[in-house]
């Protein structure tokens, strides 16, 4: 069975523009090729260690276990771009938004197919927003989402630009000096036994 995300390519909404536009990309590739090629988890586990987010959420590191070796218990990786496109008159805030808006529903659209394909393991496009910055973790409380909580491929070790340049040769764009990037970026994946 294929496995492919609807994705709404309707540029109206209630009669009114969108403020920008969705491209959906899909590329599958072995496990074993994308630890060779992207993943390098000392090197972002610093990374992660700058982050604010650091043990704070529980889809962020530290783990209880190594995440080459949950890596190792799959055979393939399906992986999921959006690249978010804004309109010529978008702000940065409303683009932003839009991000968020497009994560939670990719992650919801990752969750389905988890459920449909037996041992499958959906992976975030970054960290974990059910919560906010209201985490249970740093009272030592059980994740109030265990359901729903996943970790993204870049607190695993993997390296999104790496894999957007290998695997759908498109570079990252980061927004830099608060001004409207050309597209913005989301990859989320799962792991297939």
């Amino acid at each position: 069975e294929a496995i492919t995300l609807p994705v709404d390519k309707d540029v109206q909404r209630g009669g009114r523009s969108m403020p920008y536009s969705v491209e959906a990309l899909e590329q599958e590739v072995s496990v074993s090729r994308y630890l060779k090629e992207c993943v390098d988890v000392e090197q972002f586990l610093g990374y992660c260690q700058a982050c604010e987010n650091y043990g704070k959420r529980w889809s962020c590191p530290p783990y209880a276990f190594q995440p080459r070796q949950l890596w190792k218990q799959y055979k393939r990786l399906h992986l999921f771009a959006r690249i978010l496109c804004p309109s010529s008159d978008e702000t940065l805030t409303g683009l932003l938004k839009g991000m968020r808006a497009e994560k939670e529903k990719l992650m919801t659209e990752l969750l389905v197919l988890e459920r449909r394909k037996p041992g499958a393991l959906a992976l975030s496009a970054g960290s974990c927003a059910l919560c906010s910055d209201d985490c249970t973790r740093p009272h030592g409380a059980r994740c109030r989402h265990p359901e729903e909580m996943r970790r993204s491929i870049e607190a695993l070790g993997g390296d999104v630009e790496k894999t957007m340049e290998l695997y759908f040769h498109r570079p990252i764009v980061w927004v830099k000096n608060g001004e409207v990037p050309s597209y913005l970026t989301l990859v989320g994946g799962l792991l297939l036994k």
